[in-house]
Order: structure tokens, then sequence, then C-alpha cells
């Protein structure tokens, strides 16, 4: 029973896929031939703007040969300086990185910084500065805790307490500043 369901649906979706323009002109004997030739007779619509006229047929391309590629129009040598990407000049001199300093011959100054998405080129301004280096944490923004052989360190952060543990052995200069700070600002328990 579920075979035959299927079978009919599948039956159903493949004669809806049918055009029946294109079957009925497959379907040309002479009996009807007199009628395929005929114009189909006009049919009453609510609208007159429903009835359309038959889409001029497009003309089909050749697959076999290769398609027309669109011709780009030629560019002038100033349209072509215009549109050229700024690119580092061959005397500027490295200020940071990925960051260069250059000086024109009309006495203009240039910073130049390679992006990921290229070059990009602005002119320096007077009293500009070179943008500062990212900060270092310096051994007072965090704590240290000595745990014998290791160090728990904590540092705040704008998303909360950062908490790392570090064996004695393995501490950066950073690391070992902090715990030296840490152990020179601890007060020996008072005597009584």
């Amino acid at each position: 029973m579920k075979t035959i369901a299927l079978l009919s649906i599948c039956a159903a979706f493949a004669l809806a896929d049918q055009d029946p323009n294109k079957k009925a002109a497959t379907d040309v004997t002479p009996a009807n031939a007199k009628q395929a030739n005929a114009k189909p007779a006009a049919t009453k619509t609510a609208s007159p703007k429903a009835v359309h006229a038959p889409a001029a047929a497009e003309p089909r391309r050749n697959l076999n040969q290769p398609a027309k590629m669109p011709v780009e129009p030629k560019l002038t040598p100033a349209q072509q300086a215009a549109a050229a990407l700024p690119t580092v000049p061959a005397g500027a001199q490295e200020v940071g990185a990925n960051l260069y300093r250059y000086t024109d011959p009309q006495g203009k100054r240039w910073m130049y910084r390679k992006t990921p998405f290229g070059v990009s080129k602005w002119e320096e301004k007077e009293g500009e500065e070179q943008a500062p280096a990212a900060e270092t944490p310096s051994p007072a923004r965090f704590t240290a805790t000595d745990l014998g052989d290791s160090v728990q360190f904590e540092r705040q952060t704008p998303f909360g307490p950062q908490k790392w543990t570090r064996k004695k052995s393995e501490m950066t200069e950073d690391e070992k500043a902090a715990l030296a700070q840490q152990a020179g600002n601890a007060k020996p328990p008072e005597k009584q």
C-alpha cells in the first residue's frame, strides 16, 4: 500500500513538472495538426493585464565556445597614477612596528603604516608623536603570594581578577620584581 502511494505521489510530481505547451507541441499527430498550428483561443480573465504576449525567444549561447569577456577601458597615465595603491618609499625610516616616516622632495612629512589591507598613508602634523608602545604590567599592578617552590600571582583586569601560578625557577623579570616588592612591603610581625 505504501509503495502504491509513493508511486502515485511521484507520478503527480512528474506530471506537474511537465510544461503543458511543450507536451502539446510534442503530441502533434496528423489528425490534430491543424489544431496545433492554430493559435489557442483567448480565455476571458478578470483583468486585461493578465494576458501577456509570448516572450521573445532569447538567442542560445553556444556552450562549446568561450563567452566574450567585456573589454576593460584603457586608463590614462594620470588615472593609473591616481588609482595606484600607496607603498612605502625606499628612503623611509622605520619608526615603529610597521610604521614608517618619509619626507618628500617638497618637504612634507608622511607617515606610512603597513596593515593587512595594504599600506595606509597620512601627513604627519607638527607636534604629532609616535603612539606609545603597549605597556607591560608593572610589578606594582599585581600581587604575589609565596607558596614555597612556586608563587601565585594576581592582577586586576577589566574582565575581573586574573590569577596564575609559576615555579620560582621559571619566573620572568617582572614576576621576580613583584615578588621582591611584595616581600619588601611585608612587615615582620611586631613582638609584644
